[in-house]
């Protein structure tokens, strides 16, 4: 930055006016070392544009110095100490040396702080010392932070100590269980079991959920065995770990569990139940699924992702009479209904065919037109027939998916049933979806009768061909 630049924003960034300070603040994101003290200063800034601003341009000086710098800030009231680590957890790799004096202050809340930077940043280059605070620091809330940095910066040397913390306060082994789970490492899964048999049950609980991130062959039979003794929120909880690792037992009232679980509020759980009940091969399930994914609001757009999950648990089940008897049943509602009738169809299950039928009478029409995409996927001689007929239908959305669906059987008994209705279609892209049809089924046919169709319907066909298209004669 020139030098009559950086001394016009040192001196704006004392104006009285705010907007200037602000616009001096972001202005010193350009700067070298001696923008870094009014920056700091414009933190305590009145007006918070300008704090905002001064914290984003300190982000962007990146260097030892900032660092240094901001350092003293953690002492200060909770603004000034959360702007700091901020700044400092910005700064990287770059501010880790500066951290390793604070793991020795006399404040507690300061050695945390300091843990909890290694920890975000993830690089240290003397994890020796932060197995030294696992061991012999004299606050909990230390010793706690120290054992969740080792396990993200997945330091091996230290699980004999991370072990030997499960047997510290509650605090300090759910950190220990977390930096174990992170190191997943097969010789301390003894150690987590025997929490199992802990008198504390919050201790109990985060043993259970460990075991269940292990994922390992022991883990599965530990939890397997726990199950039997476990009871109320303990038995869910063990019964929802096997579940995410995808290997759920078949014991009595472990399916209902799982079902219950569909009913949660957040969806983690309610997937993981999904992939419990795929696990077990639970029919029953099938409805309780369908009515899961008939839920969703498909104007989120999380939504496609967890539909997606949801339909392929469903069709692991395969065709089967629970599934067939969902497209008959009036307490499905319709958003459920679509999905059940997509479903049939991706499967080409047969025995679907009589009920896929009747719902092409459905009032709803994305039921009527899945219906319709989903017997033409299954392709019985029953199925065209009813596809024939829907081309007839009053809703234009509808016509055009059968349509299609001839066209991409070629079913050859449509070729005149498709040039009739042709001559009275109004819309252009039904139109389109007909002419597309008739052109796959027997081009050479449609073409030598193109004369018999309006100019619109004849410009139309002419996209298809490379052929003339003849014009009409008095």
């Amino acid at each position: 930055m020139h030098a009559a630049r950086l001394s016009k924003l040192l001196r704006d960034i004392n104006d009285k006016d705010a907007s200037k300070r602000r616009a001096a603040a972001e202005g010193l994101s350009q700067g070298d070392e001696r923008a870094i003290y009014p920056l700091i200063k414009s933190l305590r800034d009145d007006n918070f544009g300008v704090q905002d601003s001064a914290m984003r341009s300190l982000m962007e000086i990146k260097g030892e110095t900032t660092a240094y710098m901001v350092l003293p800030l953690l002492r200060e009231n909770s603004y000034l100490r959360n702007t700091a680590i901020m700044i400092i957890r910005e700064m990287g790799k770059i501010a880790v040396p500066l951290l390793h004096v604070l793991l020795n202050d006399r404040d507690d809340d300061i050695r945390k702080f300091a843990l909890d930077l290694i920890h975000d940043i993830q690089y240290c280059t003397y994890p020796e010392k932060l197995v030294e605070m696992l061991t012999g620091d004299s606050n909990a809330n230390v010793r706690a932070a120290a054992a969740k940095t080792i396990g993200v910066l997945q330091y091996r040397k230290a699980i004999p100590q991370l072990i030997k913390a499960l047997s510290d306060e509650e605090w300090v082994c759910f950190s220990a269980l977390e930096a174990l789970t992170y190191l997943n490492d097969s010789n301390s899964m003894y150690a987590v079991v025997n929490l199992l048999n802990n008198p504390s049950e919050t201790v109990r609980f985060a043993a259970i959920e460990a075991l269940g991130k292990i994922s390992s062959p022991e883990a599965i039979k530990h939890l397997t065995e726990h199950i039997s003794r476990a009871e109320g929120f303990e038995k869910i909880t063990t019964i929802k770990s096997l579940a995410g690792i995808g290997c759920v037992p078949s014991h009595p009232g472990v399916a209902e569990v799982l079902i219950e679980m569909l009913s949660e509020d957040e969806w983690d759980d309610k997937l993981t139940a999904v992939k419990g009940l795929v696990s077990l091969k639970a029919e029953k399930a099938i409805y309780h699924m369908v009515d899961l994914a008939g839920s969703l609001d498909l104007s989120d757009p999380e939504s496609e992702d967890k539909l997606y999950v949801i339909k392929e648990a469903i069709q692991s089940f395969g065709c089967n009479a629970s599934l067939i008897n969902l497209l008959n049943d009036d307490s499905v509602k319709f958003r459920a209904k679509v999905v059940v009738t997509e479903i049939v169809g991706n499967l080409r299950c047969k025995d679907s065919v009589p009920a896929l039928i009747i719902l092409l009478k459905s009032d709803y029409r994305d039921v009527r037109r899945t219906s319709i995409k989903s017997l033409g996927q299954i392709e019985t001689d029953e199925a065209k027939e009813c596809l024939i007929d829907a081309i007839a239908d009053n809703d234009s959305h509808v016509r055009k998916t059968a349509i299609s669906a001839l066209g991409k059987i070629g079913e050859m008994t449509a070729f005149e049933p498709l040039i009739k209705m042709l001559q009275n279609e109004q819309y252009n892209d039904v139109i389109d979806e007909f002419i597309n049809a008739l052109m796959k089924i027997n081009p050479g046919l449609f073409l030598s009768r193109i004369a018999e169709f309006n100019k619109n319907i004849r410009e139309i066909a002419a996209r298809y061909t490379s052929e003339p298209i003849p014009e009409i004669t008095c």
